[in-house]
């Protein structure tokens, strides 16, 4: 394995900020400020940004700063409907290939995984889950389609992050987890497919919920005033 560079640092620092939603979608990403905070030249972190850049974490704002990108949510469905039929499909082989090493691997991950839970370290828990995704996803056998999958799974974070606030969602993904062993088990993979759509489907389901709960509050905020002038309104005929 090659040595870890200085750039390689700060690329994976950032990039961890923003899956954990320490740095937040619109927010820059300064050069001067990477320099002090990692104790770098510019060179690595300007290699740093280039890989961003690549990855699409970032994209060119005012003065061509790097601004952690902001996907809309119509973009962030589209995403979630790619993601659950190339998910869906690598599902398949997953079930056929999985090593029992490699399950052996998930469990303790997913041990992991429920110490982190218990402790509410998100950060934790993203780069533990982050793991076990890995994991399942190369058990395909198909370097390319682990990497395109690993690619979407990290341009969705704003989702994950969201979705696993609540407390009792993020215990919901260790139950999944447990099934999903049972099933990979079992070489079970219909239901392993299942397992996973299912999951993938919840995740932007409570991110569009919970978008929405804003919106009706400010549609109610908007028409009390009018309901409260129709409750003053007198009903019926005016007497003259």
């Amino acid at each position: 394995m090659p040595k870890s560079t200085a750039a390689d640092h700060v690329f994976e620092s950032i990039v961890a900020d923003i899956l954990a939603g320490g740095v937040r979608p619109g927010e820059q990403i300064s050069e001067r400020d990477l320099v002090t905070r990692f104790g770098v030249s510019r060179t690595p972190v300007r290699e740093a940004i280039k890989r961003l850049f690549e990855r699409g974490f970032v994209e060119a704002g005012a003065k061509g700063v790097a601004v952690v990108v902001e996907i809309g949510r119509d973009d962030l469905r589209k995403l979630y409907d790619v993601r659950e039929q190339m998910e869906g499909n690598a599902a398949v082989l997953t079930a056929a290939n999985i090593t029992p090493e490699e399950l052996d691997k998930l469990r303790r991950v997913n041990r992991q995984f429920g110490v982190a839970l218990t402790k509410r370290d998100l950060v934790r828990m993203l780069d533990i889950r982050a793991q076990f995704h890995a994991i399942l996803v190369h058990a395909t056998r198909n370097r390319w389609l682990a990497e395109i999958l690993i690619t979407l799974r990290d341009r969705a974070y704003v989702v994950r992050h969201f979705h696993w606030q609540d407390a009792e969602r993020a215990r919901e993904t260790l139950r999944i987890h447990e099934r999903m062993l049972t099933a990979l088990q079992r070489r079970d993979a219909k239901s392993y497919r299942n397992l996973v759509v299912r999951q993938i489907s919840a995740a932007i389901e409570c991110y569009e919920k919970q978008l929405r709960a804003p919106e009706t509050n400010r549609q109610r905020r908007t028409l009390a005033p009018e309901r409260r002038a129709s409750r003053a309104r007198p009903s019926g005929a005016i007497r003259k």
